[in-house]
């Protein structure tokens, strides 16, 4: 969203969240979004309405974080509805912030529940719906407004939920409800098909377990035929079958689009496991698989000097040595020559060792990118682990507290990262 730090915002304010509001943030929205989106909206809520403020103000309060991190921390916020964003060209951004949902609200949402279920388990998500008494064997007798009341409800409740209640936005473009709507030729009533309420949550289930028009439509006869019912609830029950049939995994897992250090995304259990390798290996143990023999003091002694000067922590200095052994075909190189690299890393914004793989796989997609238009030919980029990960991650099963000689082994294949 925003492009300079000194960008103006206001915010939006009609509701203060309750000590049940503040709970069910942490306990159903925070395993989502990750500490970083969580602290935001805090911010946020502390922020006086239609104040002017800049981004800035918001950067040193949040110590630590950058403009890149703030608008992916704003991103994830808008997705779950947290926040609205308005833009105006000439008045700068204004921020309309909503409270958290309620549990059970939260709870009813398919798309919701199946990302919560995803990050703490089944259950974590059946402790938090144990709510007081168990209703198997009861019926539901309560009165309706429209029992009690005689006036027109559908005006008010819309205007209530409009003033506090922001939804979840999924369009699902590539799901064609027209079509999903002609498949029941009369089986269910049109007034059914055409309401705003149940396509919402067909189209918010079929995105959440990638369910197609033929799947989602055999998931409802299923739901009519078996559960004698069209409640969401069994729609959604059903569709997660289908989902387990057609994956053979369990349950869906949610991944953020873009790379985040706070929830899951790019950084998977497998690249976790080469990043904790080269951090946690010393100069010594590197350079010793590299050349067979046990460095000298100097040259040891050259790599802790880059550190002092350059601030990386240890696993970047490793990738650093693997990178140069490889540029230079096993030859070793004076202190400038790493100090140069070093500085285009900075440069670059590198501070981990996930940032050094991210930053050569990045420039290793756009110079393919680059080879094919050149060829007049399309390639996709699709990030791949390297090829000599899957020895690696046999070799690693095998036994997790590698010795001296399996560790030489596990550096020869971290030397082909930069292939």
């Amino acid at each position: 969203m925003a492009e300079l730090i000194y960008d103006n915002f206001k915010i939006i304010n009609k509701y203060h969240l309750n000590s049940e509001d503040y709970n069910n943030l942490s306990k159903l929205y925070l395993p989502i979004m990750g500490i970083d989106s969580f602290s935001l909206y805090n911010v946020l809520l502390g922020l006086e309405v239609n104040k002017d403020y800049s981004y800035k103000n918001i950067l040193d309060l949040l110590n630590g974080f950058s403009l890149a991190s703030l608008n992916q921390s704003l991103d994830k916020l808008e997705a779950l509805a947290l926040v609205k964003t308005y833009h105006s060209k000439k008045a700068g951004y204004i921020h309309e912030v909503y409270p958290p949902l309620s549990k059970k609200d939260f709870l009813d949402n398919e798309l919701l529940k199946a990302c919560l279920e995803s990050q703490i388990g089944s259950i974590g998500i059946e402790e938090l719906a144990e709510d007081g008494a168990k209703l198997e064997g009861y019926s539901d007798v309560t009165k309706k407004f429209e029992d009690v009341f005689s006036m027109d409800t559908k005006s008010n409740e819309a205007f209530i939920n409009s003033l506090f209640k922001n939804d979840v936005v999924v369009d699902n473009k590539s799901f064609n409800y027209v079509l999903f709507k002609a498949m029941f030729e009369g089986s269910i009533p049109d007034d059914v098909l055409e309401d705003n309420e149940f396509k919402k949550h067909i189209l918010r289930i079929a995105f959440t377990y990638k369910l197609n028009v033929d799947e989602m439509h055999e998931v409802v006869n299923k739901t009519i035929t078996i559960d004698k019912n069209l409640e969401y609830a069994s729609i959604s029950r059903n569709a997660k079958m289908a989902f387990q049939n057609k994956y053979s995994v369990k349950e869906p897992s949610l991944k953020a689009n873009n790379d985040d250090k706070y929830v899951g995304s790019v950084v998977d259990e497998e690249w976790q496991e080469i990043i904790n390798l080269v951090d946690n290996m010393s100069f010594s143990d590197v350079l010793q698989s590299l050349s067979g023999i046990k460095p000298s003091v100097a040259e040891v002694a050259m790599f802790e000097k880059l550190q002092n000067n350059t601030n990386f922590p240890v696993g970047v200095i490793n990738l650093l040595i693997l990178q140069v052994n490889k540029e230079k075909n096993g030859e070793l190189p004076g202190y400038n020559y790493f100090e140069k690299i070093a500085n285009t890393w900075a440069r670059a914004k590198i501070k981990t060792s996930y940032d050094v793989i991210k930053y050569y796989q990045d420039k290793n997609a756009a110079d393919k990118e680059v080879a094919s238009v050149a060829n007049k030919k399309q390639t996709v980029k699709k990030p791949v682990l390297p090829s000599w990960y899957g020895e690696y991650k046999k070799d690693l099963d095998k036994d997790r507290s590698m010795t001296e000689d399996q560790t030489k082994q596990m550096v020869d294949l971290v030397k082909d990262l930069f292939e």
